[in-house]
């Protein structure tokens, strides 16, 4: 069977999750993938890969985002040993792309926002985007003409801030968003549980609304800015947030496909 160079298997391990996906990058779309969390990697990776190259057996290249060390190094270990037509790729930040990096320490910048300016980059063109990655972190940037990264926020995502307020008092207690109505998470809340899951998402739309809001006042809003929206946590987050986002779930898959280094 002939080997197409535009299909890509792209590899996003994070925190919490780890996603894979066939990529054609010539349609700048996810076709299959998988998602699993991180602590089940060694069980799940391997069979993950062997599931992907079943149903996609003319995929050319892997390409990988993490944030985890150690399980990147696993992932470049079984990708390098399936010897993919095209070998393997990990995604790091450098001069020869096609967005520029307006960062302090381009090796402290996470992959996976690496990864979702390439991919508004290639799927909006010269529009200027917000970025929101509501992962286990949640990152919110500003791409500029979709040529500039100029940097953005961080902050706890929707579990870190639960766990925060569990384990750093006596009395509150664990709560999760599972099975819930978000539309009924509503203020002023009525008991703790939902005092505790309005408080961290309203204050998450919150941040999302103000980051959004000063961007647009310092790089202006001429009606070409397109805010963007990816990640676990978006769901949940979206119905609370007042400005329109358009939601690319693999948008970090995506922008591992399209990116190239520099080993050329």
């Amino acid at each position: 069977m002939s080997i197409e160079k535009n299909i890509i298997l792209s590899i996003d391990i994070g925190s919490t999750c780890t996603h894979l996906a066939a990529v054609d990058v010539s349609k700048l779309a996810c076709v299959n993938r998988i998602d699993f969390l991180s602590a089940e990697f060694d069980d799940c990776f391997p069979s993950a890969v062997k599931t992907m190259l079943s149903a996609q057996p003319r995929i050319y290249k892997a390409k990988i985002a993490s944030c985890v060390k150690d399980l990147a190094a696993k992932a470049r270990n079984f990708c390098e040993a399936e010897k993919f037509p095209g070998g393997f790729e990990s995604v790091k930040a450098h001069g020869g792309m096609p967005v520029m990096f307006k960062y302090e320490n381009l090796q402290a910048l996470g992959q996976d926002r690496v990864c979702n300016a390439l991919a508004c980059a290639a799927l909006f063109g010269k529009q200027n985007c917000v970025i929101i990655d509501t992962g286990t972190a949640i990152t919110i940037d500003y791409l500029r003409g979709g040529e500039m990264f100029e940097g953005g926020v961080i902050l706890p995502g929707i579990s870190m801030q639960f766990d925060a307020l569990h384990r750093g008092t006596d009395a509150l207690p664990a709560v999760n968003l599972d099975g819930d109505d978000l539309m009924s998470i509503a203020l002023p809340a009525t008991s703790t549980e939902n005092c505790i899951k309005a408080g961290v998402l309203y204050g998450i739309a919150g941040a999302v609304d103000r980051c959004v809001s000063e961007y647009l006042r310092i790089y202006g809003n001429d009606g070409n800015t397109k805010i963007v929206a990816t990640g676990g946590g978006w769901r949940a987050v979206m119905p609370f947030v007042g400005h329109e986002a358009t939601a690319v779930p693999g948008l970090t898959l995506i922008g591992a496909a399209v990116y190239e280094g520099l080993g050329k």
